[in-house]
């Protein structure tokens, strides 16, 4: 009996993987732009918006600090392991709102000098208009965004790469800005049989609007859909990127191996993270 219900759960996630649309492949980046929203979409902005305002208010006015997750738990080994001696200067490339800041801040607010945003115009002229705090700015470029820090101690990139346009060359900018560490998470890369293709899978992600943003907004009726091109680099070529330009410290697997159909084919892909550090950094 034990066996045919393990049988038949293993055949109903079968069942459910190969029910699941292709997505379709695009030869360009810009291809697939011109077939989707952006991130500008103003419901998307006023989802994220609302839902990061609620959920500062939520962890201010909790009696207790909690780990609620894994990402959580993760980005807490890096702050406690770059440069300890001093509270750290921080740049996000697509930080939305200021969640991971907010969060950052209700579990350890001692590490925090100042924490600088980029985003999108739009997604930044959000955030700025009720984050109002002394240690967090919101940018719409990397030159601003750096410009205000006194060091730089960390860059983060959560959740970004895989919606630019070329992911690789976004990481080397990270790298090479002189930033002492760089901390990346929750990237989309190509593994297995595509995890040294020399160029990147370009297609097309679509998402539930009310799905964007941190935990959930109760109380209102989000309805609609959004669409972002979804550009996948290898795993192997990003590897090589860090250790062209820095020194890998830790890497983090952070999800289960899943199969996309992409086009006509299927693309084994995993999310992953690490830490790296300049190469010349004692």
């Amino acid at each position: 009996m034990k066996l045919n219900k393990a049988m038949s759960s293993v055949a109903s996630a079968l069942a459910r993987r190969h029910a699941e649309p292709a997505l379709k492949e695009y030869d360009s980046f810009e291809s697939a732009l011109r077939d989707s929203d952006s991130y500008e979409d103003p419901r998307l902005i006023d989802v994220v918006a609302q839902k990061t305002r609620r959920y500062r208010e939520t962890l201010a006015a909790s009696a207790s600090r909690k780990i609620t997750n894994r990402q959580t738990a993760q980005i807490l080994f890096v702050l406690s392991h770059v440069q300890p001696d001093h509270p750290l200067e921080v740049l996000e490339v697509g930080g939305a709102c200021g969640a991971g800041y907010f969060e950052v801040k209700n579990l350890l607010p001692e590490r925090i000098a100042r924490w600088s945003i980029t985003e999108t115009p739009a997604m930044a002229a959000a955030g700025n208009k009720f984050a109002k705090e002394d240690q967090l700015s919101f940018h719409s470029d990397l030159t601003s965004a750096t410009s205000v820090l006194g060091r730089r101690d960390l860059a983060i990139a959560q959740g970004v790469l895989q919606y630019a346009s070329n992911p690789l060359q976004l990481l080397r900018d990270l790298l090479e800005l002189g930033f002492s560490y760089v901390y990346v998470t929750r990237t989309v890369v190509a593994v297995g049989a595509n995890a040294a293709i020399a160029q990147p899978i370009f297609t097309r992600q679509e998402t539930d609007i009310s799905a964007h943003g941190p935990g959930k907004l109760e109380g209102a009726a989000i309805d609609g859909k959004s669409s972002q091109p979804l550009t996948i680099a290898g795993l192997e070529s990003v590897s090589q990127t860090v250790s062209a330009a820095g020194e890998l410290l830790y890497w983090f697997d952070e999800s289960d191996d899943r199969v996309l159909t992409i086009g006509s084919r299927p693309v084994t892909v995993r999310d992953i993270g690490f830490l790296a550090k300049k190469s010349s950094l004692r």
